[in-house]
């Protein structure tokens, strides 16, 4: 695995460039040094000296675990110090915006124009009525980033002939915004007279702004939920086949505030090397999370048993059983090409029954009794396997034909 997110890097390192202590070309020693060393009161941006994987050691006065025995690459002289930050301003929801617009400005995308061009008002107006597919990305993604896998042996091309050109991305904003407040912008953009009649494919955190979607509350306990479901009227007629793929339905452990430390190095890790995630909002987001004392809405939103989630599973919702379609993985970390590219996680984290992000029975609704034609699962408990983890899952063959055999 070869580092390939220069770009990315460069934009995060220009975001935050109030923020860094010493300009970064001067940080690199001659030789690499053990991450333990590095941990000092700045946020440090470390770089792999052979994957060129890119990890977080974070303040020592809110790390301690650093050290700790379950770290076993920290010890070892693997790291360059890519870039110190000192973190000590508390950061609005402006600087959240800033470095999510730098990476990507929120729209409703038309797809038979390829993966960046948002839809024109005459596309909306003439898809009223309409049989449509609406793709939704996850965390620290984009339609492309997620998607784009999808034209490589003419999927795409099969899907926007299935649906006479109407299908169409959400480009949406993962760090500073929540699952539901996505769901309710996503609304702003349909005419309120649209009255899709939607299929949804979604991946990882893209699953949350799926369940905010069509969770049918009108009075939730979460103010934005209720006007969700009050948005939704006109503009989504209804809903047929919708497809969790690595979905976190059921949240992540690493997004919660004990673990999100591990979840940031997990993210970064992923990031540096697949164009599923994006390299410069991960960092934008340990800044954030640095800044904050680890509080943040749009990350508390994804942990397991969160909020939204506790509220979600008791809401009603227009998903039914029948025509709802999962694709899941049981990843085996340690023999796994990730393994090699060196972190700084915590390895017990990972030898749960995962796909390194969601966990296995997650991707799954509350109580969802799944018919097997409903289900792709690469890797089982019983059989785990080490090619197929969260941010690959459309470059599979596997999972392209599911979704057009299934009526995607």
């Amino acid at each position: 695995m070869q580092f390939v997110k220069h770009a990315e890097l460069q934009r995060a390192l220009a975001d935050a460039a109030p923020e860094i202590v010493i300009p970064p070309l001067s940080l690199l020693p001659a030789t690499p040094l053990p991450a333990a060393e590095i941990a000092d009161e700045n946020l440090n941006i470390v770089r792999h000296k052979d994957s060129g994987c890119i990890q977080f050691v974070f303040p020592t006065q809110t790390a301690p675990m650093l050290l700790a025995p379950m770290h076993p690459a920290a010890g070892r002289m693997d790291w360059f110090k890519q870039a110190a930050l000192r973190v000590s301003e508390r950061m609005t929801q402006r600087m959240a915006e800033t470095i999510e617009a730098h990476n990507k400005p929120e729209a409703l995308l038309s797809l038979r124009h390829g993966w960046r061009q948002p839809a024109t008002a005459a596309e909306l107006a003439a898809s009223r009525g309409r049989k449509v597919l609406l793709l939704v990305h996850g965390v620290f993604s984009s339609i492309e980033g997620a998607f784009d896998d999808l034209a490589a042996d003419g999927t795409m091309q099969q899907l926007l002939a299935r649906y006479d050109n109407q299908v169409f991305g959400y480009d949406h904003w993962t760090i500073a915004k929540t699952p539901q407040q996505n769901a309710l912008d996503l609304l702003s953009h349909l005419p309120a007279d649209a009255g899709w009649e939607v299929d949804i494919v979604c991946h990882s955190r893209g699953g949350l702004l799926v369940r905010s979607l069509l969770s049918t509350v009108p009075h939730a306990e979460d103010a934005v939920l209720a006007a969700v479901a009050g948005q939704r009227a006109g503009r989504i007629a209804s809903v047929g086949k919708v497809f969790f793929v690595a979905a976190a339905n059921q949240g992540s452990p690493l997004a919660s505030p004990e673990e999100i430390q591990h979840f940031l190095n997990v993210a970064a890790m992923l990031a540096s090397f697949s164009g599923g995630m994006a390299l410069d909002l991960v960092i934008g987001l340990a800044r954030m999370a640095v800044s904050l004392g680890f509080e943040l809405p749009s990350v508390e939103a994804l942990a397991s048993g969160s909020a939204l989630i506790e509220q979600l599973d008791r809401n009603d919702t227009l998903l039914t059983s029948a025509s709802t379609y999962y694709a899941r993985a049981d990843f085996d970390f340690g023999h796994s090409m990730l393994e090699q590219a060196g972190t700084l996680i915590n390895r017990i984290l990972l030898q749960t029954d995962n796909d390194v992000v969601v966990p296995y029975d997650g991707v799954l609704l509350p109580e969802a009794q799944v018919a097997e034609a409903s289900m792709l699962s690469f890797g089982t408990p019983q059989q785990k396997q080490s090619e197929v983890w969260h941010t690959e899952f459309f470059k599979q063959p596997t999972l392209r034909q599911f979704l057009i055999e299934r009526g995607a």
